[in-house]
């Protein structure tokens, strides 16, 4: 590059400072990259001006292949995926259905605790009338008073 003459070229000021920055990160003077970008296009037969078609890189085919793979696996994967949503939908009346049966599984539980509750009350009362009852004959057996029938 020594060999070659300088000149300026006319870019923005937004493109030139982009340009410069980049070639400050890369440790290259901004004629260097003007070079090699312009070797770059070149080589790659890159015509910019080129509404018709789009250049590209020629891609190697062991990478097509793979990105082929890649592409027919995630189809694959897609149809799967929307076909097991398709089958774990529940239908609505489904659905209906298990919330009414929720909602009386709910109540027959109050209903249950109501009853258990009742029933624990029920017990206490028993429990306090027995021993009401068992201290009365014990009373009347030591008083010798009435005589009950304690047979139950």
């Amino acid at each position: 590059m020594s060999d070659i003459q300088t000149s300026t070229i006319r870019v923005p000021k937004n493109v030139l400072e982009d340009i410069k920055i980049y070639c400050r990160k890369a440790g290259q003077p901004v004629g260097e990259w003007v070079e090699k970008a312009w070797n770059f296009l070149q080589k790659n037969d890159f015509d910019i001006y080129d509404t018709e078609v789009t250049p590209f890189l020629p891609v190697p085919a062991e990478i097509e292949r793979e990105r082929n793979q890649v592409d027919a696996l995630c189809k694959l994967m897609s149809e799967f995926i929307i076909s097991q949503k398709q089958a774990q939908l529940p239908t609505p009346d489904i659905i209906a259905k298990a919330t009414e049966e929720k909602v009386r599984a709910d109540f027959l539980e109050k209903e249950l605790q109501q009853l258990r509750e009742e029933n624990k009350a029920l017990r206490e009362r028993y429990e306090k009338a027995h021993k009401e009852l068992v201290r009365v004959q014990i009373e009347q057996k030591t008083l010798g008073k009435i005589k009950v029938n304690t047979d139950l």
